[in-house]
């Protein structure tokens, strides 16, 4: 249980640590995009009020925003201009460029004034190229496309350098979280070991004391004879001495970290544990159906799959409406579980029961607080934690005054 647990801590420590890290890498690589598409269309835009060119440098400094901007820096830049009249070429500059042929930037510029978009990007033999396409004011289209290469192929680095930053902080905060899981759930394995002490220990001190009144009852009775106090000391005693085991039995079965789970007919270990119910459960005056199909296997104990449906059986007859029915039915199952077991009994006061508390220890219904309920309220938890050893679900639902308990293997 305990491995589960730190398995499951480092986990949930991971996924958080890896959302956290996948969003620092896409908040900054989105902003830097961002900036870049920015810094880009400054550029075009500059270019496009220009006629094509770049003004002079404390111009382009005061239109780009940046203090160290000179002719250096605008060399740097490689564009070409076209000037366009309805999908006709009337002119093009390719001085400043040298990666695209005069004919080459030609095709380009009469498919894109023919694709009637405004500005956008694309990419030719490794580089990339952006484009703004803007009309003048003697009704022409100007066409200037700017190689922006270098400025995306910086995005691409930080990307590939986040990635690979985050994969090995990721990596990294695994490996700490592994290492210090121990210590971080050690609390709780203590708490639970004293707890189990606890209940382990109590068990047996209680017994004694449990075992001489039994014995005292019976010599009162064999002095005086059988009386209404009498039979009610024993039957509490029962009820506590079968608690105490319960609780025992439920300790050790969440101690164990693993079972060995064989294939098991989940129809027969049904059938049997049903049968066993069926005369009890008439004689109430109650009905009792049954739908098995046969042939069902799954991976389980055969005693404990057994003791499962045991519980579930006797839970559905205690709890079951004066004159009602309780149904058993198994059937195989999907895909993720080969069995599928459906265990119900009709409950007419169980509209505003709170189903998702059933599972919890001493839990009872406030309808059932009295003694004519034989249970200890640790029953349905004891079918959980079984059900868990055979790493399977367990569930419950309310429809048509009836109560299901659903239990996929």
């Amino acid at each position: 249980m305990f491995r589960k647990l730190r398995f499951r801590f480092i986990g949930i420590a991971s996924l958080a640590v890896l959302f956290l890290i996948f969003s620092i890498v896409t908040v900054i690589n989105s902003a830097r995009y961002l900036q870049t598409k920015n810094q880009i269309n400054k550029v075009l835009r500059v270019l496009s009020e220009n006629d094509g060119s770049f003004p002079n440098v404390s111009q382009t400094a005061e239109k780009l925003g940046e203090n160290m901007v000179s002719l250096d820096t605008i060399s740097q830049y490689r564009y070409f201009s076209a000037v366009i009249s309805d999908d006709d070429l009337l002119s093009i500059d390719t001085e400043n460029i040298s990666d695209l042929s005069d004919a080459q930037a030609e095709n380009y510029a009469i498919s894109i004034s023919q694709s009637k978009d405004n500005h956008g990007d694309f990419d030719y033999q490794g580089h990339t190229y952006s484009y703004m396409l803007t009309k003048r004011k003697d009704g022409r289209h100007l066409l200037v496309v700017l190689d922006s290469t270098n400025q995306f192929s910086d995005n691409r680095t930080l990307i590939r350098l986040s990635v690979w930053m985050g994969t090995a902080s990721f990596l990294f905060f695994v490996i700490v979280i592994t290492v210090f899981s121990g210590k971080a759930i050690r609390p709780f394995v203590d708490n639970y070991e004293k707890q189990r002490r606890f209940i382990t220990n109590a068990s047996h001190e209680l017994k004694t004391p449990l075992a001489v009144i039994a014995a005292n009852n019976e010599l009162v009775e064999l002095m005086h004879g059988e009386s209404e106090w009498t039979q009610n000391t024993s039957e509490q005693v029962q009820r506590l001495t079968g608690l105490l085991d319960g609780l025992v039995s439920l300790a050790r079965l969440e101690e164990q970290e693993e079972a060995v789970l064989t294939n098991v007919n989940f129809s027969a270990v049904t059938e049997a544990a049903a049968n066993d119910f069926k005369g009890p459960i008439i004689k109430d005056g109650k009905h009792f159906e049954w739908d098995i199909q046969p042939g069902v296997f799954v991976k389980a104990e055969e005693k404990s799959l057994f003791e499962l449906v045991t519980l579930l059986v006797d839970n559905a007859n205690k709890y079951c409406d004066e004159g009602g029915t309780v149904s058993v039915r198994l059937k195989k199952g999907s895909r993720l579980a080969k069995g599928r077991l459906e265990i119900s009994n009709t409950y007419a006061k169980g509209k505003n029961t709170d189903y998702s508390k059933f599972f919890e220890r001493f839990y009872r219904d406030d309808e059932s607080h009295s003694s004519q309920k034989s249970g200890y309220g640790i029953g349905l938890s004891m079918a959980e934690s079984l059900v868990k050893l055979f790493r399977g679900t367990i569930s419950v639902s309310y429809k048509a005054d009836t109560i299901t308990f659903t239990v996929s293997l």
